[in-house]
């Protein structure tokens, strides 16, 4: 990996992870809101606040530590961990909002550092102030992330001795009783929106993913510590606050913190180099996500945005970063920028957890994290978020959820190339799982919920193209196929397709999975497998076997030949196993000459036999019917029925056909035709059309061969698997 690749990676857990952690919680809300959140809500309350958002945290921080024990993380953090287990496009529709409240966090502290500045000098520019700190926050970050780093240090070493003043002068001070809420103070929730935010440093801890020299361990550690102990200081800090200051005070003064300690100075300086580095720490990580982002090519301009400089910063990214932030700075405010950072970042929670929790929940072998978590962890980090945005506030959750889907819907569209795997596939195949232990449990419902599933065997990719019209009129849209890819020993011109060496064949089955795909692209979806064979029949009827005893069986077999080109014993054995397997037979006699026609008429010639029997009772031509119906559907075509039958009979046929047009729910557009003589005369002066139908029984085989000896008609025999029905 060259060094361009590799960035800086020197980062520990301490340095890396702890330290931007600890900064980005110990920062503004500490020293600036939480005497708010007290006085706001009453020490019991502030504590159920901060018990409530750490608990959320720490559930994220544990799920996030468990799956970077597992992957090789990049540059991006919560970004990389959430694409390589869900996908692209669903890592790219949060980390857009990822990367978004990363800016906004930037603003947030800065705010924070004017405000504690105006309580040294009183008479300057709030905006000034800002502006200022900004360009030189900037100006770090764009030389050298390795300075900022180490101005990081110093900082953590300020804000250790602030805090030791804040309590040293709270212990000494004069204690008063505790707050308590009283009924002008704002909504509990609303003062939990504007806390949310200390917690969210966890993703600035892990932002510098790509610089660490040992993520999996490094992540773990440092953001376990980081959170345990900004909690316990969090606590101690409310405590001490709602001792020390009256409900009054800590409304009101929003520096209160400042006033009880011991030397106040101390902590000034303390809170502008928190404030101070907060920023730093965010505006270093989010840069990276923004990176990570153009390197999946997520973004419109993507190279501009992955672009590094030969010292491996990530320098365009930086300065797209500053110019996001530069309008927040100019017309938000603190409490404003905080209640947006809420949402983005617990729907940043939520994403993390859910990919923990479908990890764990998958079985996947290649899950296997160094650092374990119980299954709750993760599912109560995700319902504890998604609880808490719609309690903070339920309009702006439900925009937050409709914009992570129209950007998801975005990135979807655009196909990107995933060059690691995620666990998407994985997903869907528990669920299919699932879905077919269900379904073994469950009675026989087939008939209720049919669909062309069919398999189709080939000797040459040709004859699949050449017959792909028909499938898909059959199967579009949601219907499947099952190739059946035939493969001979040696040579052989025993077969029903054309006469192709074994050399010919070998190569034309080359081409299956390519052709495959295309038709999955039409939405049928394809799957595929080859056949070695010594004997045609034999190996057709051992897969249509094997294939019969999944739980998503097919429900026909299409041979795309003509009933004479297999001998007469070979089609009743292929016809005998279809019955036995519950498994129909479609066989397609294509006319050179006509093929498919206009794609207009469809006829189906059913048999007088039906008259024997009542509608409800017995029928062998739902199967005809069902796929004549689908054929109609893609067409946008008629279908006419046909029934020969004796003098005399007429009336009963129309009434049986026209009881059966009714019940089958068929289009009104039926056209129902009763004609008297011989069947083989009025078919051959039967209209030529697009496609004739014609339903068989297993002890028509012979019958249907002698059909298939005329000509000019393209032709569909067609064997019911039982399996089906057309009224239901």
């Amino acid at each position: 990996m060259s060094k361009n690749e590799r960035g800086s990676r020197t980062f520990g857990a301490f340095t890396g992870v702890f330290v931007p952690t600890f900064l980005s919680i110990v920062g503004v809300i500490l020293f600036l809101r939480l005497g708010y959140v007290v006085g706001g809500a009453g020490l019991l309350g502030a504590i159920a606040i901060i018990v409530i958002a750490v608990s959320v945290t720490i559930s994220t921080g544990l799920s996030l530590s468990s799956i970077a024990s597992n992957i090789r993380i990049g540059a991006g953090g919560a970004y990389s961990i959430i694409n390589k287990t869900l996908g692209l496009e669903i890592g790219g529709s949060v980390g857009i909002p990822l990367y978004l409240a990363q800016t906004f966090s930037v603003a947030l502290y800065l705010f924070g550092f004017a405000e504690a500045w105006k309580y040294i000098f009183p008479n300057h520019s709030l905006t000034l102030v800002v502006l200022v700190s900004f360009l030189l926050l900037f100006l770090l970050t764009y030389i050298s992330t390795r300075i900022a780093v180490k101005v990081q240090m110093g900082v953590f070493i300020l804000i250790c001795i602030a805090l030791f003043m804040v309590f040293a002068g709270g212990v000494q001070g004069d204690f008063v009783t505790p707050v308590r809420t009283v009924t002008e103070t704002p909504n509990f929730w609303i003062i939990f929106a504007i806390f949310f935010p200390a917690v969210t440093g966890l993703m600035a801890g892990i932002g510098m993913s790509g610089e660490l020299s040992d993520p999996k361990k490094q992540i773990p550690k440092g953001v376990i510590y980081g959170l345990g102990v900004t909690a316990v200081i969090y606590i101690a800090t409310a405590v001490l606050l709602a001792i020390s200051a009256t409900q009054s005070e800590l409304l009101t003064n929003t520096l209160v913190i400042a006033d009880i300690a011991l030397i106040s100075e101390f902590v000034v300086i303390g809170i502008l180099a928190a404030t101070f580095s907060s920023a730093l720490t965010v505006i270093i990580a989010a840069p990276r996500v923004l990176e990570a982002l153009g390197e999946n090519q997520v973004l419109p301009k993507s190279d501009f945005f992955s672009q590094k400089s030969p010292e491996g910063e990530p320098r365009n990214a930086v300065i797209i970063t500053g110019l996001i932030i530069l309008p927040l700075i100019l017309i938000g405010s603190l409490d404003s920028i905080a209640m947006v950072l809420t949402m983005l970042f617990l729907v940043t929670y939520v994403m993390i957890n859910i990919s923990v929790f479908l990890e764990q929940q998958l079985g996947l072998r290649s899950f296997r994290p160094t650092f374990k978590v119980p299954k709750l962890v993760p599912l109560y980090g995700t319902i504890g978020s998604i609880v808490l945005m719609f309690l903070v506030n339920p309009y702006a959750s439900i925009l937050a959820v409709l914009i992570i889907l129209s950007v998801y819907s975005l990135l979807a569209k655009k196909t990107l190339e995933q060059k690691t795997g995620d666990v998407r596939s994985g997903l869907f195949r528990s669920i299919s799982q699932w879905a077919a232990e269900k379904t073994r449990a469950l009675p026989e419902s087939s008939m209720h919920i049919w669909k062309p599933n069919m398999i189709v065997p080939v000797q040459s990719t040709k004859n699949l193209r050449g017959n792909f019209p028909l499938i898909e009129s059959i199967a579009y849209p949601h219907g499947s196929m099952t190739v059946l890819g035939f493969k001979p020993k040696k040579e052989s011109e025993d077969t029903p397709e054309e006469n192709l060496t074994k050399q010919e064949r070998i190569k034309e089955l080359k081409m299956l999975p390519d052709l495959v795909n295309k038709f999955s692209e039409n939405k049928i979806y394809t799957s595929y497998s080859t056949v070695n064979f010594d004997n045609y029949v034999n190996a057709l009827t051992v897969s249509m076997s094997a294939i019969s005893s999944q739980v998503f069986a097919p429900n026909m077999v299409l041979l795309p030949y003509k009933p004479t080109e297999l001998h007469p014993d070979d089609l009743k054995e292929i016809v005998k196993t279809s019955k036995e397997e519950k498994c129909g037979v479609v066989l397609f006699d294509k006319d050179e000459e006509i093929g498919l026609g206009t794609e207009e008429d469809i006829h189906v010639w059913i048999s007088p036999k039906a008259l024997e029997k009542d509608l409800f009772e017995y029928r062998y031509y739902d199967l005809a019917l069902l796929i004549a119906y689908s054929i109609k559907k893609n067409w946008e075509g008629f279908i006419n029925i046909w029934m020969c039958v004796e003098e005399g009979k007429e009336k009963q046929a129309k009434r049986y056909l026209s009881k059966l047009v009714y019940e089958a729910r068929l289009p009104y557009s039926t056209d129902i035709n009763v004609v008297t003589g011989d069947f083989m005369e009025n078919y051959k002066e039967a209209p030529e059309g697009d496609l004739h139908i014609i339903p068989f029984q297993e002890s028509d085989v012979d019958f249907i061969s002698d059909i298939a000896e005329m000509k000019g008609k393209s032709q569909l025999f067609v064997l019911d698997s039982t399996r089906e029905s057309i009224l239901a």
